[in-house]
């Protein structure tokens, strides 16, 4: 079984979020998140389901989510 990553998919505003939504969880993409106002969902799955996501009418774009950034305490000498 292929290892699921977190997912950024962004609509194009063409169809409604809730319809794009339901389509791309019947492709077995697992939405965490609704960004409602910007048109986006996060969530989960495989690296086939994320290509089979771009083809979805209504998806501008499925870019994998950055890992979390950790910048240190405030007095320390490297940050980044």
């Amino acid at each position: 079984m292929a290892k699921n990553k977190k997912w950024m998919v962004t609509t194009s505003g063409e169809r409604s979020l809730p319809e794009v939504k339901k389509q791309v969880e019947a492709t077995g993409f697992k939405v965490e998140q609704v960004f409602t106002e910007i048109g986006c969902l996060t969530g989960s799955a495989s690296d086939e389901v994320a290509d089979r996501l771009r083809a979805i009418p209504g998806i501008a774009d499925v870019s994998p989510e950055p890992p979390p950034i950790n910048i240190g305490p405030p007095d320390a000498s490297v940050t980044w």
